[in-house]
């Protein structure tokens, strides 16, 4: 899966991924570590739920694992839980050195400019799709305001057309995530111990056919997300359930 492509930040790995077998480096195997580690000092295990584990496929990618967004801890709790292994594209303010954005490289992290259309990054996630990796996306594009999803970004229509171009659509994993906006409170900072949701849909192969555009497509897949939360956390897709 291994790919040149020039760094977009000082300290980022000049070829991307470290590893092309499916298998996590030994940065994405620390950090994984280091997050559970974390995680289960401040909310155990009894705060932390999973649903839908059985729905995750055995099998390599590719794969989109799409999920609403509400707080900074969402994907610590994909990256940290997940049994597969994940790629997944952060904010360009998280590589702020070399030593960050070495160890963001090494946990299949890679770079996105948001304030513009990032064609490097847009690049490396059609790459990672086509050679056959499963690809976390936050499909609102950021973090909603307030619980309660919002209208989602083309971003994942526009992957799956270009990612699908060879005929065979790109499957995707739903998942949603709650209780998170309540235990990352912005202003405290201390984590509050509140329960933690994660539930996974089973997996679904977008209707391209269906879709007059990248929006429709993206707005299928946020339908299925949504239907995966609590009514009050579904937003403007409430109708859609």
């Amino acid at each position: 899966m291994c790919a040149d492509m020039p760094s977009p930040v000082p300290g980022f790995p000049q070829r991307f991924p470290v590893r092309d077998d499916d298998r996590r480096p030994l940065r994405y195997h620390f950090m994984a570590g280091l997050t559970r580690l974390c995680f289960r000092a401040v909310y155990q295990w009894r705060l932390i739920h999973f649903e839908g584990v059985e729905n995750i496929p055995d099998a390599p990618g590719p794969l989109i694992l799409a999920s609403n967004h509400l707080s900074n801890l969402d994907p610590l709790l994909y990256g940290g839980f997940f049994p597969r292994t994940l790629f997944a594209m952060a904010k360009r303010e998280l590589f702020p050195n070399r030593f960050a954005a070495w160890m963001w490289g090494g946990s299949n992290t890679f770079p996105i400019d948001r304030g513009r259309a990032d064609r490097q990054a847009l690049r490396t996630a059609i790459d990672v799709l086509r050679r056959g990796g499963r690809l976390l996306l936050f499909i609102e594009g950021t973090r909603a305001p307030s619980p309660g999803m919002t209208r989602v970004e083309p971003g994942v229509g526009f992957l799956l057309r270009r990612a699908s171009a060879d005929g065979s659509v790109i499957p995707v994993l739903p998942a949603a995530v709650w209780g998170t906006e309540r235990a990352l409170v912005r202003g405290k900072f201390f984590p509050q111990r509140v329960p933690l949701h994660v539930r996974y849909g089973e997996v679904f192969t977008p209707s391209l056919s269906a879709a007059r555009d990248d929006q429709a497509l993206a707005d299928q897949v946020a339908a299925r997300v949504a239907a995966l939360l609590p009514p009050e956390y579904r937003g403007v897709y409430s109708g859609t359930v």
